[in-house]
């Protein structure tokens, strides 16, 4: 699911609503009709394209130069920016997302069994619909690095929270002309490099924005906050898991601080160097010490499993964190190191997950998981030798 991949990477969400778990949530505007998979919207015509004033056009012309400035080097080529009504922009999303999902449908029914399995998604929900209702929820823009555009929602006037976005959207632009931000290579990996390569082109697009914002008045940036709180609707809640929403939200949320982290270190080039050889584990962006160390996970062997193997691979602290985070568990011990397997069994999507902490105990994996469990259900909590503790759930 490549382009799904792509697309989310590049999104900003619209309206600061709430702050849970130390994780920023975006509000969402109405729920959209859920979309096929087996026939894609089309996208909107050439010439059905918002026309760009002058006024726009300046803007990005002032936002390409404070981007180059900020990260110490110049544009390849001329960015191309697109601008789209509301009903454009939300058709656009829509006929992306669904080309993704249609050309891939057994990536589908990997995230359906893996997402359902570990309660990001309910038992009945489908992974195409959940996603196509967040890429439309608040989202002001995106870059696509397969087609080299960056998109943003037109609205009627150039207003801060637009300007703010297409600062965003242009360091995106920015970092796939030099590093090349599409990399299906990632896809196969059993460590976390996909989500760590995310959360750093996150990081340094929100990194890029947060020095545009510094560079407003307070009442300019009052203004904006005021924008981001008026664009959305806190029933959002209402449409998504908690824990799913921490989860897609957490590049944004980790990776700002880890970029920040960079440059004061290392400058641009620290930064360049992240999103050429991007940290492995979500341990290493939450705590950048531990990427400056190189310091990786704690090897565990793959556990068991019946069925039809979806996924085998890092499940990591991110996903700790964020599943946890949901149930309103506290993580009473230090992520190690673990190793997850997705499976399907018979009709129900299952996975075996077994967890190491770092100092080799076992009992705050036990308890933290038992919490956690009793939480979703059908879920059993064991250790399985003095270091690791085994967790399984069916659905």
């Amino acid at each position: 699911m490549e382009r799904r991949d792509a697309l989310i990477t590049g999104v900003v969400l619209g309206a600061l609503c709430l702050a849970i778990a130390g994780i920023f949530l975006h509000a969402r505007s109405d729920d959209p009709a859920p979309i096929a998979t087996d026939a894609a919207p089309a996208r909107p015509a050439t010439d059905d394209v918002e026309p760009v004033d002058d006024e726009f056009e300046t803007f990005v012309d002032e936002a390409i130069e404070f981007v180059q400035a900020t990260r110490g080097r110049r544009f390849v080529t001329e960015p191309l920016v697109v601008a789209l009504s509301e009903a454009q922009f939300v058709a656009r999303v829509r006929a992306d997302l669904a080309e993704d999902f249609a050309a891939d449908p057994d990536e589908v029914e990997l995230f359906n069994a893996v997402y359902r399995s570990i309660g990001l998604i309910g038992p009945d929900e489908h992974i195409d619909e959940v996603y196509s209702r967040f890429g439309e929820a608040g989202i002001l823009g995106f870059y696509d690095p397969e087609t080299d555009e960056l998109v943003v929602r037109q609205r009627d006037e150039l207003s801060l929270l637009t300007r703010s976005t297409i600062v965003h959207e242009l360091t995106h632009a920015f970092d796939d002309q030099h590093f090349d931000l599409d990399r299906p290579e990632y896809d196969d990996r059993t460590d976390e490099i996909s989500w760590g390569f995310r959360a750093v082109a996150e990081g340094s697009a929100s990194w890029v924005e947060a020095e545009w914002e510094a560079t407003l008045t307070s009442d300019q940036r009052d203004d904006l906050f005021r924008e981001e709180l008026s664009f959305g609707d806190p029933g959002i809640f209402d449409a998504f898991e908690l824990s799913f929403l921490l989860l897609e939200l957490s590049p944004y949320e980790y990776g700002e601080p880890f970029v920040e982290h960079l440059v004061e270190t290392g400058g641009n080039d620290a930064l360049d160097e992240a999103l050429e050889d991007p940290p492995i584990t979500s341990e290493q962006v939450i705590f950048p010490d531990r990427y400056d160390a190189e310091e990786g996970p704690i090897v565990v062997a793959p556990p068991p499993a019946e069925g039809e193997v979806h996924f085998t691979g890092l499940g990591g602290q991110v996903l700790i964190d964020s599943i946890f985070a949901g149930a309103r568990v506290a993580r009473d011990f230090e992520w190690g190191g673990d190793q997850i397997v997705v499976f399907t069994d018979g009709e129900r999507d299952c996975f075996r997950w077994d967890v190491q902490a770092e100092d080799g105990t076992t009992e705050g994996v036990e308890a933290s998981f038992s919490a956690w469990g009793a939480w979703v259900g059908n879920t059993e909590v064991a250790p399985i030798d003095d270091r690791t503790v085994r967790i399984e759930r069916c659905v």
